[in-house]
């Protein structure tokens, strides 16, 4: 009776304490997660304020801001009051890198034809040059990009800009904006799908929302045609 009793008492010191450490480490777990998940929503809210701040809104799955003109190397330019012309990289152009970790822009002074490099970005161990939509001189790089590249990525259509460029001339004022250039970014992402579903048998979804296949799935091959056939000049 009394070994019935010990071995009662060993189990119910172990029960205890085994709930006591349980409790100890869902304590810590939950002082670490909460801030996380509180910071993790505040970003989010701020994020989701700038984008309906810029008028942000999906085409296919492909994020778009209006009052801006597209090219057809996937930039988009926004015109200064002194006439120069900011350049960043669109939402669809962006899904070629998991993450922006470097980048390079061209000096300023720089004259530049159509189609060259104005800068580059790195990322998952990749990198692709943007080019030039026109003719022009480099007037400014964003210094802000150079320091923390991860802005082209969070802030691509606004803080993220890359470059500013003097046109020659305003041939580019023909661009696409505004209902045409959600047309013709609706037209970009089923092309993009298509290739995609060329290259890698993967099916574009339902109502033509844009295919975004993980890094590690899209492979040397198909990586280059979306480059190729999204960031050039056309």
């Amino acid at each position: 009776m009394l070994l019935a009793l010990g071995t009662l008492e060993k189990v119910g010191v172990f029960v205890v304490g085994a709930f006591v450490r349980i409790g100890i480490f869902l304590v810590v777990v939950a002082a670490i997660a909460i801030p996380l998940v509180a910071v993790a929503w505040v970003v989010n809210r701020v994020r989701e304020g700038h984008r309906r701040a810029l008028g942000l809104h999906a085409v296919r799955g492909v994020m778009v801001r209006p009052g801006v003109r597209y090219a057809p190397n996937h930039v988009w330019l926004a015109r200064r009051a002194e006439g120069a012309v900011e350049v960043g990289i669109d939402d669809l152009a962006l899904r070629l890198l998991p993450a922006v970790t470097a980048v390079e822009a061209v000096r300023t002074g720089t004259r530049v034809k159509r189609g060259d490099p104005i800068a580059t970005l790195w990322g998952g161990g990749r990198q692709f040059a943007v080019r030039a939509p026109f003719d022009g001189r480099i007037a400014g790089m964003n210094a802000a990009v150079i320091r923390d590249p991860s802005l082209v990525r969070s802030d691509g259509y606004g803080k993220g800009w890359l470059v500013a460029l003097e046109p020659g001339d305003d041939g580019w004022s023909v661009l696409p904006e505004g209902a045409a250039a959600d047309g013709w970014m609706a037209s970009e992402a089923l092309r993009w799908n298509d290739l995609i579903e060329r290259k890698l048998g993967i099916a574009g979804a339902d109502g033509g929302e844009l295919v975004e296949p993980a890094p590690w799935i899209v492979g040397e091959e198909c990586w280059k045609a979306l480059v190729s056939g999204f960031t050039q000049p056309r």
